[in-house]
């Protein structure tokens, strides 16, 4: 575990905050931000024509961290809307004239630290007696996260296309052409929140909690607090207010700047509909941010490693996996997977990545059982998982794609496209997951237990099994040669007994 100081460093589209830690005595010893940074018209994330101030803000953190003698420091950036090849520029250039490798969270691992961070305030300040039921909505500049907690522990969550940011250039736009913008935009609201209706109305809980609202937050939290109860009565009161409140008096009252005085309005609008739509009693705020999530993850990781499989088992049920033969395989691949550790020497997160990929590798099978490990593969390109990286979600996908029938091969135009860096881990996971597959390809548990050793070359795979195994020795050997190719061992399957 780390001790002393501990500096880091979050760069997202309208700022710069450098936060120190004394991770013994576990609090924050300072925090500096930058000025604001100007949002982009088409991409939030202005990043390439902000470098040089960027970099001056940098530089001066870096300063900061030497008086405070800090040598243990990070710097992290939010994705927002713009993609990695630019992501990969913009880092070059930070590089170049800092001197600082900055690390990239893109939105499902920003959401997955700002609930870490939630979860950690709601247990300390006691709010809903520690086990929270209800909503977290997260409101960002280019999109928002809506997550659902039930009894303390994450459930689920939904993107929603709708930022503060990208929500006030259409504010701006309708106040020249409409005599009143505000109806427009909460119809426009409620068109992107209409596919979340079926799902959200089975939920009866009435509680939610605001993050990313920074002039609630300032309004109604307390002092050495950070969540506290909203009245209803006063908020409508406030939204009532601003509707008609001009830039001048928004500024002189909710303490913003020229920029942000356009996302007060729509940081309302958002939060008026949300609780419009969820039948809302209780509202709560809350000022924890990216940074207060980043402390917690890095002292207890597991806490995104549990979103992260909550995230996989709900994709699986939502899509009508097996759960019984999803519990089989994943079983059998773990076992598979440490065994093999001298050799593969992959670490704990590609353990992980495998047994998030055991757990969805069937999706597929919803849309169509011929082919079903392409169509699992998209699906997961479509519904990245909580708390991953975009590499992350493509090793799943592509190890759920070649779990079956296919194998990575340079033919194969998605392996070919792959990272390089990816590629042999693709690979050595695939081949793990079609033996454990293939061991129950009945779908029917047959094996009741597994023994692995190495004798030599050959991988005895020796198993005490219920039935014949007619069906799985067939399997087996028709899908274990990537393994035998990528390991250079050779699995032998080996019946030792029958119940």
């Amino acid at each position: 575990m780390e001790k002393g100081l501990l500096g880091l460093i979050f760069l997202k589209p309208d700022r710069l905050t450098l936060r120190i830690i004394d991770l013994d005595k576990h609090q924050v010893v300072n925090e500096a931000r930058s000025g604001s940074l100007h949002v982009g018209q088409q991409a939030i994330a202005n990043y390439a024509e902000n470098i040089s101030a960027i970099a001056n803000n940098l530089l001066g953190f870096k300063r900061l961290l030497a008086d405070y003698q800090v040598t243990n420091y990070y710097l992290y950036g939010a994705l927002t809307d713009i993609d990695l090849v630019t992501g990969k520029y913009v880092a070059n250039q930070i590089y170049v004239r800092t001197g600082l490798k900055i690390k990239w969270l893109n939105k499902d691992q920003t959401l997955a630290n700002v609930l870490a961070a939630v979860d950690q305030v709601v247990e300390h300040e006691e709010i809903e007696k520690k086990q929270l039921t209800g909503y977290v909505l997260n409101i960002g500049l280019n999109t928002s996260n809506l997550a659902y907690y039930k009894k303390g522990k994450y459930t689920r969550s939904w993107e929603i296309d709708l930022g503060k940011a990208r929500l006030s250039q259409l504010v701006n736009n309708l106040r020249q052409t409409a005599a009143t913008p505000s109806d427009i935009i909460l119809d426009y609201i409620s068109s992107k929140l209409e596919y979340l209706v079926p799902e959200l109305k089975n939920n009866e809980e009435s509680t939610m909690l605001i993050q990313g609202a920074e002039t609630l937050a300032e309004r109604y939290l307390p002092a050495e607090k950070h969540v506290e109860k909203v009245p209803h009565k006063e908020f409508h009161k406030r939204y009532q207010h601003l509707l008609n409140a001009s830039d001048q008096y928004i500024i002189h009252h909710y303490d913003v700047d020229e920029q942000s005085v356009n996302w007060v309005l729509p940081t309302y609008l958002i939060v008026r509909q949300m609780m419009r739509l969820l039948n809302v009693k209780k509202v709560y705020v809350t000022d924890v941010s990216v940074l207060d999530g980043l402390e917690v993850t890095r002292a207890h990781p597991e806490v995104v490693i549990k979103m992260v499989k909550t995230a996989a088992d709900n994709l699986a049920i939502r899509y009508g996996a097996d759960s019984s033969h999803k519990r089989f395989v994943t079983a059998v691949a773990m076992q598979l997977y440490d065994a093999l550790k001298p050799i593969h020497r992959l670490d704990d997160h590609y353990r992980l990545l495998l047994e998030v990929a055991c757990k969805v590798d069937d999706i597929g099978n919803f849309i169509n059982p011929q082919g079903h490990y392409r169509h699992s593969a998209y699906i997961l390109e479509a519904n990245p998982l909580i708390g991953l990286s975009s590499q992350d979600n493509e090793v799943i996908a592509e190890v759920s794609r070649y779990h079956s029938s296919e194998t990575p091969e340079v033919s194969q135009p998605h392996y070919m496209h792959l990272d390089s860096e990816i590629q042999l881990p693709v690979a050595q996971l695939a081949a793990i997951l079609r033996v454990a597959d293939s061991l129950d390809d009945s779908r029917l548990q047959k094996i009741l237990q597994v023994h692995l050793a190495l004798v030599g070359d050959d991988l005895q795979i020796k198993v005490k099994t219920t039935d014949d195994l007619v069906l799985e020795q067939w399997a087996f050997e028709r899908k274990n040669q990537l393994f035998a190719e990528v390991y250079g061992l050779h699995p032998k399957l080996i019946i030792v007994g029958r119940d």
